[in-house]
């Protein structure tokens, strides 16, 4: 992989973003309604409260079938959740204009659900763990990796430190 290619704002949010079906337990949720009902704040193992706060990505990976690291040439990822599921998530990469993204987070059992306010259809869960105020979401998606036109699954790793 080029080590100076520059990742682009759009395809790296759908990279954070948009989680597919994985067999190992993440699951995508294929149907939702606009209301808040499907959402818990607590899950099998963690609750909002447990997450709410400001978060920096110490690293952000994808992979398949090559490794990219996100944070290479000095892009950041932020996360910021409230205490009442609303979340707020910035990528900031060297000399362009931060990417910022919000919407609503919530439990389904033990796995993390997403509602995304430019796309309330569009759904996403992440298998999450939280240890010692480090945050580790993990999950498949699709990527564009190299710009061909053709998204390319893999699997996306964000692990966090509280800030």
């Amino acid at each position: 992989m080029n080590s100076n290619r520059k990742i682009s704002k759009k395809p790296t949010i759908y990279l954070v973003f948009l989680i597919a079906a994985l067999f190992t337990g993440i699951t995508f949720m294929s149907s939702c309604n606009d209301d808040d009902d499907d959402f818990s704040d607590t899950g099998t193992n963690l609750s909002i409260a447990d997450i709410a706060g400001n978060w920096s990505a110490t690293s952000a990976t994808f992979t398949a079938p090559e490794f990219i690291d996100i944070l290479e040439g000095g892009t950041t990822v932020l996360l910021n959740i409230q205490a009442n599921g609303r979340f707020t998530f910035t990528i900031k990469v060297p000399g362009e204009a931060d990417e910022v993204t919000t919407g609503r987070l919530g439990f389904d059992g033990e796995f993390l659900a997403v509602r995304f306010d430019d796309d309330p259809e569009d759904e996403a869960s992440f298998f999450i763990s939280l240890i010692n105020d480090i945050l580790t979401l993990r999950g498949q998606t699709e990527f564009d990796f190299n710009d061909d036109g053709v998204d390319d699954f893999g699997i996306l790793e964000l692990i966090m430190e509280r800030i």
